[in-house]
């Protein structure tokens, strides 16, 4: 039986070869106006078909990004198909077409989104003047609203990237627009985190002139700013200015005070704070009582200390004692050798089911190694285990530190591949405690071999590292080697490393050769690099050696008469 097969399907196919290929016929023009088309009416399988006749290009994501400009929708699909491509990526000036889009629209979580990434181009190929120049040529060239401008500064800020938050904040009144509270908060905030104090006290001045009203948050960083430029009188002043003013502060600026006072050792000025804090109707938290007891430990005052603590214990208004305050009271016992006080706490603290803490953990450990109760101290890294804590770098470097001061370096040498077993990576100063221990104990072999198995693993040796080499070559009587470091020392940048000269010098001087040492020694002031009581002690020491007393009472009237 014959059968008839309709030719439907090669009709419809004949046709849709036909359109593709008259998709190649397409003007320019032509083209930009179907693709604009295609997405304004939302027909993406359509637009799928038509990409098949047509190449991204920098030109044409730009011109429809324009066309469309009116249409955010329409222009972010284009945006996300044209990012998708294998062999194209957006340029910088369609990412600041399709944020100053967005942003207009206020779809503020895709802008933001989109400024990441043009943040990310940034630190690879543009500088912050080059993007800040485009983003302003597509706001005049488009008339969009200028909110973008004030999202890259907070995106910029929050980021770390302080030299470009700078300059939009520079340069943002130019297009008619001041930076919101927010992104001050935000850009002060990373300038006094990444120790730009002094830039962060210029920038909240600016800030103030553009009329911007501060808020409590303001407050506490420009406090915290004030203190680590060691300026705490003004940072108590600047809070009661700010209380005059009518802005109603917090128990975490005070905090930042009380911080600031502790950091200089100023007890009696952190107690001062706590109480204003009480007159001004401020309720102290665990937070500020923690920092009293630190400033006391600083001190060594061991038994003021333990008295605050048993005062927060007492009273209702401090809130719970958490691990950060019996952690800070235990760590003061340690640093003041004083072991079994830390024991005590920490036994106190767990009866009161808190759980211990790598910063308690790492304060027991630097504690033991500290009295040379190394055993003790490895007990408390293998104990951490069952405590469900992990040891990280600074447990396995203080351990190790505390293994090569009694010489047992081998032991030492055993932490240094545990770590790597336990997942820990080695950082220089793990390589900085072996090196000095090995070159310490005379295996000057052993630590020449660390010193090349650093440089392999590709970890840039500081002054520490190259000062524990310079010391193992004279200790070896290699002259040559000690040369090629101190050279390297120098070449590094770091002239100014008293330790590097005075170990040169002293060098110099076991081996007899005075001539050299004092030509290290005038280098060394040529650098810049003021030599202290111990230079003019091991200068005169070697003119001593070599019986030229002469050279060394000039030597010891040179280092009086620089008192």
């Amino acid at each position: 039986m014959l059968r008839y097969f309709p030719r439907r399907s090669l009709h419809v196919s004949r046709t849709l070869n036909w359109k593709l290929r008259d998709e190649y016929k397409l003007t320019r023009p032509e083209l930009q106006d179907r693709i604009s088309n295609l997405l304004v009416l939302q027909r993406y399988d359509a637009l799928d078909k038509l990409k098949l006749s047509f190449e991204f290009s920098d030109q044409l994501l730009s011109t429809i990004l324009r066309k469309l400009k009116l249409n955010p929708v329409a222009c972010l699909s284009f945006f996300k198909l044209a990012s998708k491509q294998q062999k194209f990526r957006p340029n910088l000036k369609s990412y600041c077409i399709i944020v100053h889009i967005l942003s207009r629209a206020r779809m503020y979580d895709q802008t933001r989104a989109y400024l990441n990434e043009l943040v990310g181009l940034c630190n690879n190929n543009y500088s912050a003047s080059v993007v800040w120049d485009e983003l302003v040529r597509v706001y005049r060239e488009f008339t969009f609203s200028p909110t973008v401008f004030d999202m890259i500064l907070k995106v910029f800020a929050e980021k770390g990237m302080t030299k470009y938050a700078l300059h939009v904040f520079d340069n943002m009144g130019k297009c008619g627009r001041s930076p919101s509270l927010r992104s001050c908060n935000s850009l002060l905030s990373n300038l006094v985190r990444n120790g730009q104090s002094h830039t962060a006290l210029l920038v909240y001045e600016q800030v103030i002139r553009f009329g911007i009203v501060p808020d409590v948050y303001t407050c506490s960083i420009m406090v915290t700013a004030y203190c680590k430029e060691g300026r705490l009188s003004r940072a108590l002043e600047f809070v009661k200015e700010m209380e005059s003013s009518g802005c109603e502060l917090n128990v975490v600026t005070y905090n930042s005070l009380i911080d600031g006072y502790v950091s200089v050792g100023d007890v009696k000025g952190a107690q001062l704070v706590l109480g204003l804090m009480s007159e001004r109707g401020i309720m102290r938290n665990v937070v500020s009582y923690t920092l009293l007891i630190k400033g006391y430990c600083k001190q060594c005052k061991m038994e003021e200390a333990e008295k605050v603590l048993r005062g927060m214990k007492v009273e209702e208004e401090s809130g719970v004692v958490d691990e950060r305050a019996y952690g800070v009271l235990l760590d003061g016992y340690c640093k003041a050798s004083r072991m079994d006080d830390a024991i005590r706490i920490q036994d106190e603290m767990l009866s009161t089911g808190l759980n211990m803490n790598i910063f308690i953990c790492n304060s027991l450990i630097n504690g033991y190694c500290k009295v040379g109760q190394v055993r003790e101290a490895e007990g408390v890294l293998l104990r951490m285990r069952y405590w469900d804590l992990k040891p990280d770098s600074y447990s396995y470097n203080t351990l190790m530190d505390g293994y090569c001061r009694k010489g047992q370096t081998s032991e030492a040498l055993k932490l240094f591949h545990d770590m790597l077993q336990e997942g820990i990576n080695h950082t220089v100063v793990t390589y900085n405690t072996l090196l000095k221990g090995l070159c310490q104990a005379g295996a000057f072999d052993d630590a020449l071999h660390l010193w090349h198995l650093m440089l392999k693993r590709g970890l840039a040796p500081n002054e520490v590292s190259f000062c524990s080499m310079l010391d193992g070559f004279f200790k070896t009587d290699n002259l040559n080697g000690a040369i090629t470091v101190f050279k390297d020392i120098l070449a590094k940048g770091f002239t100014k490393s008293r330790v590097a000269f005075n170990t040169m010098i002293n060098g110099l001087c076991k081996m007899g050769k005075l001539v050299e040492a004092e030509e290290i020694f005038d280098k060394m002031k040529a650098l810049g690099c003021l030599p202290d009581e111990m230079t003019y002690r091991t200068l005169s020491n070697g003119y001593c050696k070599v019986g030229n007393v002469e050279e060394a009472f000039k030597v010891k009237n040179l280092m009086e008469s620089k008192r």
